[in-house]
């Protein structure tokens, strides 16, 4: 075989295999981008090097949710697939004010919207983040066509967040701390950013704010709901 026939065939070998790799590449890229955009970026470490991501607990989390007032009767008067397009634009809009706080979204459920404070990045005042998130979420919800009206749930204490299981992803959160969020949103009147009464001890010289006095929360017992008006 000719020396310039070979030299061309390794060439064109070397150009394949260069290919190849390139292609290798731009498919790891994008699978580390799908893992980043589904969990948390020490997860997503965690995840490549151990291939798990074990519960463990934390902290001094704060833990916001955020549903919206009316969603049931909204979903039966209008198809499902211009309630799911609208969520879909109020979500997003909540995932942007969440990143723009510092705050990192944990999941959807339903109409709910779920996030913490002081979990996976360094805050230094956890609650006052969240509440400021909060009230931000309400008056933004109003400006967005249709307009939402909503109402957000915060307490504040150690929480059990990783992964359960092996397959389809999901980071989630455990623990009394994210039980009783959950069951003050459902206390909340609309249009409200509400706290327990242990979350407000850490921003109640920040916020102005009405006491609700004790409410029973199912499986929890009576705890102070204290509704937040504004920061000062």
């Amino acid at each position: 075989m000719p020396v310039s026939v070979l030299s061309w065939k390794k060439k064109k070998l070397r150009d394949l295999e260069a290919l190849h790799l390139d292609m290798l590449e731009a498919e790891k890229a994008r699978a580390d981008d799908l893992l980043r955009a589904i969990l948390p970026p020490g997860a997503v470490r965690e995840l490549k090097e151990t291939n798990e991501v074990k519960p463990r607990r934390y902290e001094n989390v704060a833990v916001l949710f955020c549903d919206i007032v009316g969603f049931t009767r909204y979903c039966d008067l209008h198809p499902p697939e211009k309630v799911v397009s609208e969520l879909q634009e109020l979500v997003a809009f909540f995932e942007d004010l969440a990143t723009r706080h510092g705050m990192e979204k944990i999941k959807t459920i339903g109409d709910a919207f779920m996030a913490t404070a002081g979990l996976i990045s360094h805050c230094d005042d956890p609650v006052l983040t969240s509440v400021k998130c909060g009230l931000e979420m309400r008056e933004g919800s109003l400006k967005l066509d249709p307009s939402w009206q909503v109402r957000v749930g915060i307490h504040f204490g150690p929480v059990v967040a990783g992964i359960m299981g092996k397959r389809q992803f999901l980071f989630d959160l455990w623990g009394d701390t994210v039980n009783i969020a959950a069951r003050i949103v459902d206390h909340a009147t609309a249009g409200t950013v509400a706290l327990s009464g242990a979350a407000w001890i850490h921003v109640r010289n920040r916020c102005r704010g009405k006491s609700h006095g004790m409410v029973e929360l199912e499986g929890k017992g009576s705890i102070e709901v204290v509704e937040c008006h504004e920061v000062r």
